[in-house]
């Protein structure tokens, strides 16, 4: 039953909307020039002409209860606004893309009026439709993402600006430039513009204050940070940031897997890097002498409008293994793996259907023994941060290693309070290439550097509650606040059977498994860590 306040709500938001419902404000493609300023806003419209208020509330109580509880109960009513942005693809090529924009409004206090503004990045989507502003839609293949941070944003007060991409939904670019960090900050900051452009359009009830936080998970992990990096290149730093599972030190995830660490939907990852990087500038891959003939047309699976069935019918269809990159197990490897060695062993090596071309593996694993990276060692030990500073690989020569390093995030010093989220057991997005190896080099760099460097990282899935927080340069107030939530965010994390990295193996392709499960956990986190200023 809707209270007396909700029912205010309805026609308090329908009266702004009404102002823009079937709007649309039209115009070229920008000039390439422009895009990256503020003038690149294309088209847009009202998708919910209606309050969410109600809806909302339904979408929290699918969520398991001590989520509900760290969630909280709806306090605004979201507008959601699809709009079309100009931006640029992996070569620089003029392309757009849409976003959804979150607007709250409603009688609270916090629900109008001058807003703090997310701008929010999204994990690895294989299926092309992926649409964030779709929150009413069940075919939506983001329909859980986008009603999470609907809930754990927008829904308590903050104004939410969460791209789709270069090469999903609407847009006309043939690929997806995956972990292409100079690109994908370049899209996340037109988004930002053109969503601050239409937020000025819309005179609403709420529009931005002048706090702007940066988020995502996974692949918007690695997005966020380096978004984050390109704000500080423009001398405009965010007021503070949160990566949440993110492969940070990326060409260490990559020597990690190639080295025989098996990571969990490693055949994606690997599908779209490689096709991305083919679509680089100054890019060095040639995807002809990186697959298995039998899978030669991976790159080009995703991202795509896929069948019913999913990435299922892919391996039905022997169009990509399940999970077996390579041949076989290198030789004289040692990584006490979470999963095991003999289960590692079954899941990652296949002696036919594997992905990978053993003469390119054997060619990678050569680089990475005469060029090693301090983030994965090549004797398959885990690295020791305390004895080692995590630097990457010294003029590596493998094509894809020279592209992973221009990539590779863990030399940014970020300017402004940061947050790194994730778990130690998680198998697609290994915690020590990711933030541990981040919170290393950060560290390394606090003697060398003129200013105070703030960071937190939250283990979700650490050996004892007093190693799940480690902070520096935080106040004490937000230092002590952020390690009691953590402690409570990790012991109702590991108290869910999916904690447990076998169980994420067979719930691989399902919302169950251990990687996405963690992520309202840290998504829950980073609104309490942007809370403290």
């Amino acid at each position: 039953m809707r209270s007396q306040c909700t029912r205010r709500l309805v026609p308090f938001l329908l009266g702004w909307l009404s102002l823009c419902c079937g709007a649309q404000l039209q115009a070229g493609l920008p000039s390439p020039h422009l895009s990256g300023t503020t003038n690149t806003l294309i088209a847009w419209r009202n998708v919910t002409a209606k309050s969410t208020y109600g809806m909302s509330a339904d979408w929290l109580s699918r969520y398991p209860p001590d989520q509900q509880e760290w969630i909280k109960a709806p306090r605004c009513a979201i507008a959601v606004i699809k709009y079309e942005y100009a931006t640029i693809g992996g070569l620089g090529e003029p392309t757009n893309a849409t976003a959804a924009l979150f607007i709250p409004s409603g009688l609270d206090h916090v629900c109008q009026g001058p807003r703090p503004l997310v701008l929010y990045a999204h994990g690895t989507a294989i299926d092309r439709r992926e649409d964030l502003s779709a929150v009413d839609s069940p075919s939506n293949p983001a329909l859980r993402s986008a009603r999470s941070i609907a809930l754990i944003f927008a829904a308590q007060g903050y104004l939410v600006i969460a791209p789709n991409y270069a090469g999903y939904d609407r847009s006309t670019l043939p690929y997806a430039p995956y972990l292409n960090g100079a690109q994908q900050s370049r899209d996340m900051l037109d988004a930002l513009n053109a969503g601050q452009q239409l937020l000025a359009l819309l005179k609403g009830p709420s529009w931005p204050n002048s706090q702007l936080f940066v988020t995502g998970y996974s692949q918007g992990g690695y997005v966020a940070m380096a978004t984050l990096r390109a704000l500080d290149q423009q001398n405009r730093p965010a007021t503070a940031g949160a990566g949440l599972s993110g492969p940070y030190a990326l060409a260490a995830e990559a020597d990690e897997i190639f080295l025989g660490h098996a990571s969990l939907g490693a055949t994606v990852y690997l599908s779209m890097v490689a096709n991305s990087y083919a679509h680089m500038v100054h890019g060095n891959i040639d995807l002809s002498h990186l697959f298995n003939p039998r899978f030669s047309r991976s790159p080009t699976l995703f991202p795509e409008i896929l069948p019913r069935a999913g990435f299922g019918s892919l391996v039905e269809r022997k169009q990509i293994p399940m999970t077996a990159l390579f041949q076989s197990p290198p030789t004289g490897f040692e990584h006490p793996d979470i999963l095991g060695q003999d289960l590692m062993n079954s899941i990652e090596f296949d002696p036919v259907n594997y992905l990978v071309r053993s003469t390119f593996r054997a060619a990678y694993l050569s680089d990475v023994r005469q060029h090693p990276d301090g983030a994965a060692p090549p004797d398959g030990s885990r690295p020791d941060f305390a004895r080692q500073v995590p630097h990457q690989a010294d003029r590596p020569f493998n094509p894809m290693r020279q592209d992973l390093k221009k990539n590779d995030l863990r030399n940014y010093m970020p300017r402004m309070p940061l947050l790194m989220c994730g778990a130690q057991k998680d198998p697609e997005v290994f915690w020590d290439q990711g933030a541990a190896t981040m919170q290393a080099m950060i560290r390394s760099q606090q003697t060398h550097t003129y200013r105070t460097i703030r960071f937190g990282t939250l283990n979700l899935d650490s050996a004892d509650a007093s190693s799940n927080w480690n902070s520096a340069g935080l106040d004490a107030q937000t230092n002590e606040r952020m390690r009691l939530m953590g402690n409570r965010l990790r012991n109702d994390f590991i108290a869910h059977e999916y904690h447990n990295p076998l169980n994420s193996m067979m719930l691989l392709l399902k919302e169950e498994g251990y990687h996405n499960a963690i992520a309202p956990y840290c998504t829950i986190a980073a609104r309490e860590f942007f809370s403290q200023f």
